[in-house]
């Protein structure tokens, strides 16, 4: 929709998960949230929100990111604003965000556990212990809705503590190549997906999008070194770094229930073949 004035036109990349809500009708949609490197915008429904990422920004499988650092970017907006989103583009005041191209985010794959000694590893805290337990009681086959009610938006800002360890027991749950760990998964996920009007907009779509198995790329690579055994000391320290504490809380879930699988896998079945 041309308004006949000059547009300066910023290329991105887009995720397949927000990539409908780029593509379709244009719509008027709310500024959730907004700083130097990103933008979040909501998308209609309560777990559906848009990162518009500047180049130096944390990669989430959420985003419209551009080419452009943050220095050379500049939003023009404040939370509560409003833009457009459609046709393609996220309208800005001065400039319209284009999809250029498609960009998959990083995403675990299931792989077979083999244990191997943590590197650069804390112990995973009260945080963890709950995820272990939530994940323990999936593993087992029973209710993890006490869990999920303990953990799911428990904590301040935009991802709470409680929802960042969720996240962390959904990848590490997702990464695990064992029956059990599919059913625990799907258990979580199911209860997770209905408790999501408990947590912000924001943590929503990120826990949406690890219930798919979706998050940063470091975040990926370390649920993926830990499942195989062989994770680095530096890549560590990088997902500890990531935000306030959403990495360490992350990390907590991660650990928390890599504990519980290597319990559960150690149970040795009274009868008959092993099962998963």
């Amino acid at each position: 929709m041309d308004n006949g004035l000059d547009v300066t036109l910023l290329p991105a990349s887009v995720s397949p998960l927000v990539a409908a809500e780029v593509a379709g009708a244009p719509r008027r949609r709310r500024v959730v949230a907004a700083f130097p490197t990103c933008l979040y915008v909501e998308l209609g429904a309560h777990e559906r929100v848009l990162a518009v990422l500047a180049s130096d920004a944390l990669a989430l499988p959420i985003g419209l990111r551009l080419a452009l650092p943050s220095t050379r970017v500049s939003w023009g907006l404040e939370a509560g604003a409003h833009v457009v989103v459609g046709q393609g583009r996220v309208r800005l005041p001065g400039a319209d965000v284009v999809a250029a191209r498609l960009q998959h985010p990083s995403r675990v794959r299931p792989a077979p556990r083999r244990p191997g000694p943590p590197t650069g590893l804390r112990e995973p805290g009260v945080l963890g212990d709950l995820a272990r337990e939530m994940a323990a009681a999936a593993l087992a086959g029973r209710s993890v809705d006490s869990g999920v009610r303990g953990l799911l938006g428990a904590g301040r800002g935009l991802t709470p503590s409680g929802d960042d360890a969720v996240c962390g027991v959904l990848l590490t749950l997702g990464a695990v190549d064992v029956p059990r760990a599919r059913r625990a998964h799907a258990a979580i996920a199911a209860e997770v997906r209905a408790g999501l009007g408990r947590t912000t907009s924001l943590s929503a779509a990120l826990l949406v999008a690890a219930a798919s198995g979706y998050a940063v790329p470091d975040v990926v690579r370390l649920v993926t070194g830990l499942v195989s055994g062989t994770v680095s000391a530096d890549l560590v320290d990088r997902v500890l770094g990531i935000g306030h504490s959403s990495g360490r809380d992350l990390l907590s879930g991660v650990t928390g229930t890599l504990r519980a699988l290597d319990a559960s896998l150690e149970t040795t079945p009274q009868k008959g073949a092993c099962r998963g």
